[in-house]
């Protein structure tokens, strides 16, 4: 039996500067949509700074929400 890598399911990015920051996400969004076979993906905003990229089966698969929790 082969064994798999386990999937990247959640990155934190911390925006270098404000004008990187739709970039710096966008970036790490792709990276996850390679892995996201059947669910979609959600970006959660702690503060101004700090962000969680992650998949998430309570999102339709090709679909990004955001949460804002400031």
């Amino acid at each position: 039996m082969s064994q798999h890598a386990p999937k990247t399911s959640r990155i934190t990015v911390k925006v270098e500067d404000p004008e990187s920051r739709d970039q710096q996400l966008e970036r790490t969004c792709a990276l996850l949509r390679r892995e996201a076979a059947d669910c979609g993906i959600v970006v959660t905003r702690f503060d101004a700074t700090t962000f969680e990229v992650a998949l998430s089966p309570d999102v339709p698969f090709g679909l990004t929400r955001e949460l804002d929790l400031l």
